[in-house]
């Protein structure tokens, strides 16, 4: 019954129970999909229309829940110290009078930086509302001062006209970009330590045999994975609406052959440390865990140093991961066959050094064998 529970019972619960799980508690703590009502402050120095006008666009935005209106620049810093707002809006004295006389006052914002997400996302909204309100604002001054038509005035206020196009994710939306990469990552270190805890060899009296026991587990946690990966993404795009471009052909054909390859990594690693299975495990772990940051999926493959490159190549979540939000996001992927391509060798190289390790400790066992059968005779004799 232990071996059983052993067998069966612990890689369901690794594998499809517990990320699953995780998946649906991730998506919905992330629902709302964008970051809204960032606490924020602002310092008036300038008390006028205009300004008043800034802070109430900053309110009505969903983006910015503006908490304080503080009467000195520094207490926006210090309640960022504090940890109560992560983005402030500093407005000088004299920023109304300074526009309408063409001098060019200082907007400052000030963003909490050891926060990366909302720090960026903040800085992309901030300047898109302030950079409409700078126009607003010179529109009226041209008007007003140089009697141009609203036209005129907007040609003058923005003379080039900037359109930016975000292809794949134009909302930004954090679930679509992250969580089925981080998901399935979790999937790949359960079926990597559950795979690497196989005794392959221990079970295996000749190669064929051998063979065998690995196909086995290569089903067996293959099929556990691929499970547990397509129930994580059904959840993401039925129920909490992650889009799903490309045929679902194409994703679940890219599923197959990274489990694949997984699991058969994770085999060769069982068929080296085969006497230290608690070893091959944490091998597993340390090979598996780091690799959802070597494979360029949250910091850019090209910013990295060739070593890490290097590395990250035989790492199979490097050749899956882009890829699966490529698809998901854009329908397609340039890399779509290589990838692919990557993942099938990743796979099949394995196997044959998983078998090659087999016959050496196979044939170092037997040596050893004969040369204390052979030492055993020598003192009989003696």
């Amino acid at each position: 019954m232990n071996i059983n529970f052993k067998k069966y019972i612990a890689p369901l619960i690794l594998i499809l129970i517990f990320p699953n799980l995780v998946n649906i508690l991730t998506c919905y703590s992330m629902k709302e999909k964008q970051l809204r009502f960032i606490p924020s402050a602002v310092y008036l120095g300038d008390n006028t229309s205009m300004t008043r006008d800034i802070v109430r666009n900053l309110k009505s935005s969903e983006t910015f829940d503006v908490q304080y209106i503080v009467d000195d620049p520094n207490e926006v810093e210090a309640l960022m110290r504090d940890g109560k707002i992560l983005f402030g809006l500093i407005i000088p004295q004299n920023f109304t009078n300074d526009i309408k006389n063409f001098k060019s006052p200082k907007l400052t914002t000030v963003i909490d930086g050891t926060q990366l997400s909302p720090a960026s996302f903040t800085k992309i909204a901030s300047s898109e509302l302030l950079m409409t309100i700078k126009a607003g604002a010179m529109m009226s001054t041209y008007q007003g001062k140089l009697s141009m038509s609203e036209t005129e005035a907007l040609n003058t206020a923005m003379p080039i006209n900037i359109v930016n196009r975000l292809i794949g994710n134009p909302t930004r939306n954090y679930i679509n970009f992250l969580l089925p990469g981080m998901m399935l990552a979790i999937v790949q270190v359960a079926v990597a330590m559950n795979a690497a805890s196989s005794r392959i060899v221990k079970k295996s009296s000749g190669i064929i045999d051998f063979f065998k026991n690995v196909m086995k587990n290569l089903i067996d946690y293959g099929i556990l994975g691929i499970v547990s990966a397509v129930l994580i993404l059904a959840v993401q795009h039925y129920i909490f609406d992650v889009p799903i471009e490309a045929s679902y052909t194409g994703v679940l054909l890219l599923l197959i052959v990274f489990m694949l390859a997984v699991v058969s990594m994770s085999l060769l690693i069982a068929s080296i440390f085969s006497k230290k299975q608690v070893f091959a495990t944490q091998v597993a772990a340390v090979w598996f865990i780091p690799s959802s940051i070597l494979s360029g999926y949250s910091w850019p493959l090209i910013s990295m140093p060739d070593f890490f490159r290097q590395i990250s190549s035989f790492m199979p979540y490097t050749y899956f991961v882009s890829t699966l939000r490529n698809l998901m996001l854009k329908g397609h992927s340039y890399d779509y066959k290589t990838n692919i391509a990557m993942l099938l060798i990743l796979t099949l190289g394995s196997l044959i050094l998983s078998l090659v390790s087999f016959v050496i400790r196979k044939q170092l066992l037997k040596r050893n064998i004969t040369l204390k059968s052979l030492s055993g005779r020598k003192v009989l004799h003696d």
